[in-house]
């Protein structure tokens, strides 16, 4: 009977000490990535947040998106830096809309989706 009490509890000291390994050493790697370009980063944001750039504010915006004509403006609006690239079909599904990204020659480049309740996008091609 002893022998079983003191291989449990070695069982539950090498479960925690691993436990406390596992914490320990992925800790870095939950953290939030600084912004490079902005040495102000830190004192805004210390808790991570999005690097303001020209695209900073419409990825992962948080704003409910209603419509297939909201979605189009966000799409719009994220996707003016590249001139030539034009929204087609927008396709409205349960949690997101769906929406063809096409170049100038009308060739399909990419397949968005805009989150309805984030107003995040993301390809799905």
């Amino acid at each position: 009977m002893v022998g079983l009490f003191s291989m449990a509890k070695k069982l539950v000291i090498m479960s925690l000490l691993i436990t406390v390994s596992i914490i320990v050493l992925t800790f870095p790697a939950l953290a939030q990535p600084m912004c490079p370009d902005c040495p102000e980063w830190r004192e805004r944001a210390p808790y991570g947040d999005y690097c303001p750039g020209p695209r900073w504010g419409w990825y992962g915006a948080k704003k409910t998106v209603r419509t297939a004509d909201e979605a189009e403006k966000i799409l719009k609006e994220y996707f003016l830096p590249y001139g030539d690239v034009k929204i087609g079909n927008i396709r409205e599904r349960r949690w997101f809309f769906e929406a063809d990204i096409k170049d100038k020659n009308n060739n399909l480049i990419d397949i968005v989706i805009v989150d309805k309740r984030t107003g995040r996008i993301r390809s799905i091609y």
